[in-house]
């Protein structure tokens, strides 16, 4: 089913009683943030945040004053908060209970809204003839929501990638730059590599160097699936480009996620930095196993939101595993090559 809405959020939607799969359009108009026209109200699959604050608040006086395509009147309303859990995920919700009479027939409509996102979540109509229900019973029920992201959302997506850039790309930079200088000054472009301090070996920063890469490749994977579409991590580079799942945001296992992934990430590459230019390798072992660590958190949290694993996850396991590994290699290098450094002297 398509619903055109002012804002072009792409509902994909499902109904227990249609038997094509011909797509229907719907028009729905806003006000100011106000429903002031749909083509029926059962149709009615989004409210803005103004709509939805007032609704939170108990002010339904919006849903008389509707014009629709039907002779459809509101003859009564109520309102309740509750949480809700449908295939998508479990959603912070509103449930808005109508009294709808259209011509001879009545019936009770139940609509319920995902607070963060404003979109329907589950929809019922009963309609009611005398005390016996007649007709069917239509429910709708959504299986994922692509939505571009606000402004403000791609602001904060962006920064938290430029962040988890900042420290690899200054390196690369300075790699760059001190290449340049050795072909100004010998006529001839030197090798340049990723050459830590004396003291620590040389061989286990490669697989740390591997370890980040696969970290901030797991920024930039899908995680998860729902209904055939690939959900990004909230706040990722990926959701800001591509347009991230409404899951994404409105699971707060979801954030949790994406927010640990991200600080491994950034701990992974600044515990190279230590590595590569201080002597303090305690240090920088002490952060390569918190990157690690949080990885492995990561995965926990995710497995929490139910959705089908994608990349993702297998993707930053594998990180986790990698700079734990290079992490033991280099204490047990570094403590061979100081009894070595001790005997010798």
């Amino acid at each position: 089913m398509r619903v055109l809405v002012s804002n072009q959020t792409t509902l994909l939607m499902q109904t227990s009683t249609t038997e094509s799969n011909t797509p229907v359009d719907m028009r729905i108009e806003y006000s100011n943030g106000i429903p002031v026209y749909t083509d029926y109200i059962e149709a009615l699959y989004y409210l803005p945040p103004e709509c939805m604050s007032q609704s939170l608040h108990g002010n339904l006086n919006w849903t008389t004053r509707m014009a629709t395509s039907k002779a459809e009147v509101v003859t009564g309303w109520a309102s309740q908060n509750l949480n809700l859990t449908v295939e998508a995920g479990s959603f912070e919700s509103l449930n808005i209970t109508l009294t709808v009479l259209a011509g001879l027939d009545s019936g009770t409509l139940m609509l319920v809204y995902d607070v963060n996102s404003g979109i329907m979540i589950y929809e019922q109509w009963i309609p009611v003839s005398g005390s016996q229900i007649s007709g069917d019973i239509i429910v709708f029920s959504l299986n994922a929501v692509i939505s571009p992201p606000e402004t403000r959302q791609t602001i904060v997506n962006f920064l938290l990638a430029a962040t988890v850039f900042a420290t690899p790309t200054a390196m690369l930079l300075h790699l760059i730059a001190k290449a340049l200088r050795r072909k100004h000054g010998s006529g001839a472009l030197e090798h340049i590599g990723l050459r830590p301090r004396d003291g620590f070996p040389v061989r286990p920063m490669y697989l740390l160097v591997l370890g980040g890469l696969l970290n901030m490749a797991s920024t930039m994977l899908p995680w998860g699936k729902s209904a055939g579409l690939q959900a990004y991590l909230p706040l990722s580079l990926s959701s800001a480009l591509a347009g991230s799942d409404t899951i994404s945001i409105s699971s707060p296992a979801f954030l949790t996620t994406s927010l640990l992934v991200h600080t491994s990430a950034i701990l992974a590459w600044l515990s190279i930095a230590i590595h590569i230019y201080t002597h303090k390798t305690i240090d920088a072992q002490a952060v390569t196993i918190a990157a690690s660590a949080l990885s492995f958190m990561s995965a926990i949290v995710f497995l929490q939101t139910s959705l089908t694993v994608s990349f993702g996850l297998p993707v930053t396991l594998l990180a986790g595993a990698i700079l734990l590994g290079g992490t033991r290699i280099t204490k047990f290098t570094t403590r061979k090559s100081n009894i070595s450094n001790i005997k010798e002297s």
